[in-house]
């Protein structure tokens, strides 16, 4: 069994089956989704679609909930927060024009339902996949860091604790190429290129990152142009 991590794809969904193909996943490989599948690309709807159909059909995939989906879902269910008030007028429009639909309420229940099981976070026995990051001067980080944190702001990592055993793998803020490099003998571990830039070479590419060998797939920006 292989594993991957994939990071921010946000309506991406020719440059995300390009970065599919190009790691080519075998029947029992397992592939984490680091979250931001909807807003600023131009086919959030297709973008959901193909990662529930891929489930539907057997495949080893495992999303997880980003800060794009997390103000979609306080718009489902009311319970809003700083950010998710002025979801629809800054981002939501692109993601609702992707389902011909105005409001968040008339988004098919299909597609609720799933993004409603989101989970702030994954784990395995060495890594923790979440989509911004922990709180790693907590006692218990994956437990006690609060679900904003882990969908809004970097790791924090104090200098005077000693090294949390598993690594920590995340998406959310935009890096290099470079630093996302970088960030592979690090404790926490970056691969949001910022796909939806289009700013190649350094910026504009879709990563997927091979956990057990640590090899980067790099897939370059192919859709329609996003919105910043």
């Amino acid at each position: 069994m292989r594993r991957f991590a994939i990071g921010d794809i946000h309506g991406g969904l020719q440059t995300f089956l390009a970065l599919i193909r190009r790691i080519n996943p075998r029947d029992n490989d397992r592939i984490y989704l680091l979250g931001d599948y909807i807003d600023r690309g131009p086919d959030s709807k297709g973008v959901l679609e193909t990662i529930i159909s891929m489930q539907e059909a057997g495949c080893d995939i495992r999303p997880i909930r980003g800060n794009h989906e997390d103000m979609l879902i306080r718009n489902l269910s009311g319970d809003h927060d700083l950010y998710s008030w002025a979801w629809v007028e800054n981002w939501g429009q692109k993601t609702l024009f992707s389902f011909g639909v105005k409001r968040p309420e008339d988004l098919p229940v299909r597609y609720r339902k799933f993004l409603a099981g989101l989970p702030y976070y994954l784990e395995e026995e060495d890594f923790i996949f979440v989509h911004a990051g922990l709180n790693l001067g907590l006692d218990d980080p994956v437990r006690d860091t609060p679900a904003e944190q882990m969908v809004w702001e970097r790791s924090y990592i104090p200098e005077s604790r000693p090294a949390f055993m598993q690594r920590v793998v995340c998406g959310h803020r935009v890096c290099t190429l470079d630093a996302a490099r970088q960030s592979l003998h690090e404790q926490v571990l970056q691969i949001d290129n910022g796909a939806f830039t289009n700013q190649q070479p350094e910026h504009g590419n879709l990563l997927a990152l091979n956990l057990d060998t640590m090899q980067l797939f790099v897939q370059p920006w192919i859709d329609r142009k996003a919105v910043w």
